[in-house]
């Protein structure tokens, strides 16, 4: 039973406001991302590059609690005639954080450990706020491997500053020990504190983009703040030997920027009175043309290009990604290289991450490599220009699976991964073997009509109201089925997707799955526990499998392959093995 037309669904059509809204979120070209091993555990970064590159390196370093993400524009520029790199801070975007929190100077060891591993030579660096304190303990710590330094913010505090700064500190301490309500208003009151700190042309995508970031951290963001706070710039400047440019903005240091610059009188500053937070993305043509200006302007031995070599097996499950006709997918894997068994994919549901996985690559990968992928447009993997359907997620997937060069695969997926799943093997017969979905999303008109009602977009709205609205929407669907902590992950899972958010519920309720099932020859092991939301649809899809097997589960609530993997791994070990 599926409903036939598409048409009358109730989607609202975003198309018009779709490219405005993805131009920040969306990697620029050229802008890749990778992994390599750091100190603490995965290490990431984005990286641009010509073939040949004319000039030394650069690396870019955030603000806190930002990401790399920030300087795309920026990385995006100088990445065409020189090696340009934008790290993740250790716990901040996606590279692992230490144990427990530390300074400046390890912050500054880890990236400068990453750089010399790479083989790039001498860097120019340039920070930003708390990357700016970075980029100076690094070049006090290694003068030998930074050239020059641009400071963009360089705060130089007064003592009632600093003082203000450790009540301040306790504050968010504070505040990280206590659980989240269930009332949306705390995040509009956190969008309107950040909104505040932007110019009033700023597009509202990038606050978004940038607000959504912030939150990536949640209870360990004053880890950074933390740090830089206890860094002294007017201690550490004077040591630096290396020509500085400082970039006063209107962000909240150009006070204390300007002392800095007093501590440097051979360095020079550049005052930007009109650009606030938010500005070395917004003005990053201008900014790229400064820093071009500053680092050319004598001749320099150009840098080789990098070579990403991934991170190592000693990391338990490994991330990397890998290419697709829809840009760069992330991934998490777990297995061993010339394992005998077919590798598994793993498709997650929607609105998710491959982060779901994790736990059964753990369960499933003793004997075999198991991949758990993050959907075109979620999680870390590329946000593609137009939205997608079913088709083309399997498409986007083949297109992965086929550049890893892998003849035959099995699938595994979960809700909207089923019918990604099923698709997949509907276009690429030769490429899959064997297949177990989790539910089959076999809907009847009343059921497609409910599932549009609980997922429809939401606008970004001047106010943040939409964060508040989708977080008061997670917990009236989740409460009682889920922990505190559950929904609130599922939340920040979400955001991470920004304006592809829905592309995935959106494609699954289109998808006529009843249609295509029957049609598929290899074997399937279709399950679903009988808590799950779609526990009727997926009896209807059993009816439909015609070379299959359906095991129903009790009591194991609507997340059994993120939370009740011991209780189904077994099954589909041996499903996969027979």
């Amino acid at each position: 039973m599926n409903v036939g037309s598409s048409e009358k669904t109730g989607w609202p059509d975003d198309a018009a406001t779709l490219e405005a809204l993805l131009g920040y979120w969306r990697a620029p070209k050229g802008v890749r991302r990778a992994y390599v091993a750091g100190p603490f555990g995965h290490f990431h970064f984005r990286y641009a590059q010509p073939e040949v590159p004319e000039r030394p390196a650069v690396v870019l370093l955030h603000q806190t609690p930002s990401s790399g993400r920030a300087w795309e524009g920026v990385l995006a520029r100088l990445g065409q005639t020189r090696v340009a790199i934008a790290p993740d801070t250790p716990g901040f975007g996606d590279s692992d954080r230490p144990d427990e929190p530390v300074g400046i100077a390890e912050y500054a060891e880890a990236i400068a450990t990453v750089i010399a591993g790479l083989g790039i030579g001498r860097v120019d660096i340039v920070g930003d706020h708390t990357g700016a304190k970075i980029a100076v303990e690094i070049a006090r710590q290694q003068p030998q491997l930074v050239r020059k330094l641009v400071l963009y913010g360089a705060p130089v505090y007064s003592a009632d500053q600093r003082n203000a700064q450790r009540d301040l500190l306790a504050e968010k301490i504070r505040e990280a020990g206590v659980p989240l309500p269930e009332d949306g208003a705390f995040l509009a009151k956190k969008w309107h504190s950040l909104r505040t700190h932007y110019a009033g042309d700023a597009p509202l995508a990038l606050v978004d983009r940038d607000f959504a970031e912030s939150l990536r951290t949640r209870d360990k963001a004053w880890w950074g703040y933390q740090a830089a706070y206890g860094y002294s710039f007017a201690d550490a400047l004077p040591q630096v030997k290396q020509p500085i440019l400082m970039v006063s903005a209107n962000d909240g240091l150009w006070e204390e920027t300007h002392r800095a610059a007093k501590l440097v009188p051979d360095g020079e500053l550049v005052h930007r009175a009109d650009w606030r937070v938010g500005a070395i993305s917004q003005h990053a043509e201008t900014l790229t043309a400064m820093l071009r200006k500053f680092f050319d302007d004598e001749p320099a031995m150009a840098a080789p290009p990098v070579v990403v070599s991934g991170t190592d097996d000693g990391l338990g499950i490994n991330r990397l990604f890998a290419n697709s006709s829809a840009g760069q997918i992330h991934l998490r894997a777990a297995g061993r290289l010339g394992a005998t068994a077919p590798p598994l994919f793993c498709f997650h549901m929607s609105p998710r991450s491959g982060h779901y996985f994790e736990a059964l690559l753990a369960a499933l990968s003793a004997d075999r490599q198991v991949f758990a992928p993050d959907t075109p447009g979620y999680g870390e993997s590329y946000k593609p220009a137009q939205r997608l359907d079913v088709p083309g997620y399997a498409r986007a997937m083949a297109s992965m699976i086929d550049g890893m060069t892998f003849e035959t695969v099995d699938l595994l997926g979960d809700h909207t991964g089923t019918k990604v799943a099923i698709e997949l093997a509907h276009q690429r017969p030769d490429l899959v073997r064997r297949i177990v979905m989790n539910t089959a999303g076999v809907y009847s008109a009343e059921e497609q009509q409910s599932w549009q009602s609980k997922m429809g977009t939401i606008d970004v709205q001047e106010d943040g109201s939409h964060y508040a609205a989708l977080w008061e929407r997670y917990q009236n669907l989740n409460r009682g089925k889920l922990t505190s902590d559950q929904i609130a992950f599922r939340f920040f899972e979400t955001i991470r997707a920004g304006p592809c958010m829905w592309w995935g519920p959106r494609a699954a309720n289109m998808y006529l799955l009843g249609e295509v099932l029957p049609h598929i020859e290899r074997e399937i092991l279709l399950m679903c526990s009988d808590e799950d939301s779609l526990i009727e649809p997926s009896r209807r899809g059993a009816a439909l499998l015609r070379n299959g097997r359906y095991k129903e589960y009790a009591g194991l609530g609507n997340s059994m392959l993120e939370d009740r993997v011991a209780e189904v791994a077994r099954d589909i070990d041996g499903f996969l093995r027979s």
